[in-house]
């Protein structure tokens, strides 16, 4: 595969043209965006299908408070109930203890934790491929235990897939909308290149030069340019992104997931740069052709 737009034209000097100076500058701040943006849609698709396997194939067995009844008999009594029925792979009861190392974080000191009024747990996992009847399974537990609710995490999933989905949204939406604001960039430098050599453009024709020849050397300069300018926006998000997973391992706070990225994003960051030339070398080509037809 050859890339003509490596080599450097000779008959227009674009080089030195002042109005393309800075462009590898836009290029790379909006290239830096379009990768935060990609990085930020793999990572939450990444975690919406983790929060899924860990989420869907678990329950939770809440048994209520209640100062006039002994909470470790009900908890083995619920265990006993929910080990009978068939279905559910695993049932573990989580200890008083265990409940408190998991709010201390957001409660304070573990032992006194312990001595709050806190809802015993039971955590149930259901077996692969069971048609287990959850509906049936909440009444009669709550019939067997009074006090005790059968979670199945379902509502709270589905409100944080809904805000996952919305968030990519949003980044596919800035997505587009950098591409726009870099095409529009492109067109401005591509025009201000076209009225600078104008008298050069008008020889060139003189002499027998086609379009398509001139246009050739405006859109290989442009995509240089636009090169030059995506490979070091890319590896500086790439660095962010890095910083930022560093940032959010050293937290070891579970709500803050550091980014994720799978084979496939990896891809489509890798791709960015050449994406980017090659909507900078249609873009430059159409606008060329475009001013040189209307010159004629």
């Amino acid at each position: 595969m050859k890339f003509s737009f490596l080599a450097k034209p000779s008959e227009l000097q674009l080089e030195k043209d002042a109005s393309s100076k800075y462009l590898p500058v836009v290029v790379a701040a909006m290239v830096f965006l379009a990768s935060l943006s990609l990085i930020g849609l793999f990572s939450i698709n990444s975690a919406i299908s983790s929060w899924s396997g860990a989420i869907s194939g678990n329950l939770t067995v809440e048994i209520a408070y209640d100062k006039d009844s002994d909470m470790d008999k009900k908890s083995q009594k619920a265990v006993s109930f929910l080990k009978t029925v068939p279905g559910l792979d695993e049932v573990r009861a989580i200890s008083s203890g265990e409940a408190a190392k998991l709010l201390e974080p957001f409660l304070g000191r573990a032992d006194v934790i312990e001595r709050l009024p806190l809802p015993r747990l039971i955590e149930v996992t259901v077996a692969e491929n069971s048609a287990l009847d959850l509906l049936a399974t909440a009444n009669q537990l709550e019939q067997a235990v009074p006090g005790a609710h059968l979670n199945t995490h379902r509502p709270w999933l589905d409100k944080m897939l809904l805000l996952a989905r919305s968030v990519q949204f949003l980044a596919a939406a800035i997505m587009f909308l950098i591409s726009m604001v870099t095409v529009v960039i492109i067109i401005f430098a591509a025009r201000t290149g076209m009225v600078m050599h104008h008298d050069i453009i008008e020889v060139l024709h003189l002499i027998g030069a086609k379009d398509s020849y001139i246009a050739r050397q405006f859109q290989d300069y442009f995509a240089r340019l636009a090169l030059y300018g995506a490979i070091p926006g890319l590896i500086i998000a790439i660095i962010t992104m890095q910083l930022f997973t560093y940032l959010a391992g050293r937290l070891e706070a579970g709500l803050i997931q550091p980014p994720t990225m799978i084979l496939e994003g990896w891809i489509a960051l890798a791709m960015l740069p050449l994406l980017v030339a090659i909507l900078t070398t249609f873009t430059v080509r159409w606008i060329v052709l475009s001013s040189l037809k209307r010159m004629m």
